[in-house]
């Protein structure tokens, strides 16, 4: 991390007209041009150069978590350093690293790690309890244009290590590594179009141990979706509690961008991901392969005028999910050997929404969402199905005072998830009494509504024209309808320049 700051210095060593206060007031500005996605796009973004290095302590406390595979809280530090250098008109660079420590609290019916990505086939036991963390992630990328022609490459590497300290005690590494490169060139005087190919390699490890024999009691689970499990491979045996997670990805996109502050935006992008689920110990088998389709659209106009801005924007994102489980011998042979493969498990995510911002004098500014979400997902034997979504809306009003040396910006947010749809049917009697009791559970948590408020609060000092100190505290509690209420905050201190 010590290395990045070095080296952000050395690019910066050109005198920059910008004091380190106005660069930071002005990445506030709600009105700006999505540059997410693409490698190259930043070139042209209205950013001048900085680096910003912050140490935050992170915390979450929900006494009924809609997942409670990511557990019932969280604390956690963390070191962000991010930079975004102008070598000159034509080329930029940007990096960003970031550390992480914490605990997640009662992690309960997940034992792997990045729940979010390789669900449903998780390996979970009926302990539970706190999972220690440690994350190191790094990312770097380079862009160029010449005439109407522009480049970029970047890549980006996440090192995870997740473990628990009780019995069942699993270990956990991950590895995620993705690369991408865009190019596009400009079409007309204000807009250019690109286009970005990416690859992603995944990988996690997960063994699982116990110091107490009487540990082995407890009984380890190889699940498959709604309540369904590995029945096979259920129990403490020594070969079935080491496991690895294989995944290989795809990422296509194309985009519309204005050069300027304001015109209309638009971009779509495909990403693929086939994970293949192993048992190391037993010859390499597979055992499950999951295949997750995501599309993602966004659409929007920007508008400047005297002292008025505004956007309007559009979003989709649909996942969609296969997963197979093997059928496997008998194993007679002295290894197991696959015979085919059949399609059980099937899921489908959809987020559509629309997005609004208005500022005034670049002082004061009010932004809405509004978002309809739904999962829905099916077992195919015995027959199992759960679905549910709803409306969540967001309302955000930001004051942002900007006097010599200082910046200071205060923000409040309200918002609420209505739910709108709801059905579950997991037969008991094909279902172990655990898994039904959890799903009943989950199932009433996702129907629950909920009403949310948070307020935020950054405040920065100039110390030298290229440095000023800040410091950022966000809190925000959580109301779920019928449950004990949650709670989320952030302190963050650190330096820009």
């Amino acid at each position: 991390m010590m290395f990045v700051l070095v080296i952000s210095l050395l690019l910066q060593a050109a005198p920059d007209s910008l004091p380190a206060v106005q660069k930071s007031a002005d990445r506030t500005l709600p009105v700006r041009v999505v540059e997410e996605g693409s490698a190259a796009l930043f070139l042209y973004g209205p950013d001048a150069t900085f680096t910003q290095a912050g140490v935050s302590w992170n915390g979450r406390s929900e006494s009924a978590p809609l997942y409670k595979e990511e557990g019932k809280g969280l604390q956690e530090g963390q070191v962000n350093i991010r930079t975004l250098v102008r070598l000159d008109t034509t080329q930029a660079v940007r990096g960003t690293v970031r550390y992480t420590n914490g605990v997640k609290r009662e992690v309960n019916w997940n034992s792997s790690s990045d729940f979010f990505t390789v669900y449903p086939y998780v390996v979970a036991d009926t302990v539970g309890g706190n999972v220690n963390k440690e994350e190191y992630a790094f990312s770097g990328g380079y862009a160029a244009r010449y005439g109407a022609f522009h480049w970029g490459a970047e890549a980006a590497y996440r090192a995870l290590h997740e473990y628990r300290m009780v019995d069942p005690r699993p270990r956990n590494i991950v590895s995620d590594l993705q690369v991408k490169a865009s190019a596009g060139w400009r079409v007309l005087p204000t807009y250019v179009v690109e286009a970005t190919v990416g690859y992603r390699r995944y990988s996690q490890t997960q063994s699982m141990a116990f110091i107490s024999e009487r540990g082995k009691n407890s009984s380890v689970f190889h699940f498959t979706g709604l309540g369904s499990d590995f029945a096979r491979f259920t129990g403490a045996t020594d070969s079935y509690m080491n496991t690895r997670y294989a995944g290989n990805g795809l990422l296509l996109g194309m985009a519309w961008s204005p050069l300027g502050a304001a015109g209309l935006e638009a971009s779509v992008s495909y990403r693929h991901l086939d994970i293949t689920h192993y048992l190391p110990n037993l010859n390499q088998v597979p055992y499950t392969e999951l295949y997750t389709r995501t599309l993602q659209a966004q659409g929007g106009y920007l508008s400047r005028f005297a002292v008025w801005s505004w956007k309007a924007d559009a979003h989709l994102q649909y996942q969609w999910r296969q997963g197979l489980e093997s059928i496997l011998d008998s194993g007679a042979s002295g290894y197991l050997k696959e015979l085919g493969r059949l399609l059980m498990f099937s899921s489908e995510t959809l987020t559509a929404g629309v997005h609004g911002a208005v500022d005034y004098r670049q002082q004061w500014s009010l932004q809405g969402r509004a978002e309809y979400r739904s999962f829905s997902a099916l077992y195919a034997y015995p027959a199992r199905s759960l679905a549910y979504g709803g409306l969540d809306v967001q309302l955000e009003a930001v004051y942002r005072w900007h006097r010599g040396y200082w910046f200071v910006s205060p923000s409040l947010q309200v918002g609420m998830y209505q739910p709108l749809i709801g059905s579950m049917r997991i037969p008991a009697a094909y279902t172990e009494p655990l898994f039904m009791a959890y799903y009943q559970d989950f199932f009433a948590r996702a129907k629950a509504a909920c009403w949310r408020g948070g307020l935020s609060v950054h405040a920065e000092r100039q110390l030298t024209r290229l440095l000023s100190l800040y410091a950022q505290a966000s809190f925000q509690a959580l109301s779920p309808q019928g449950y004990g209420p949650g709670f989320l905050h952030t302190l963050t201190v650190g330096i820009n320049f």
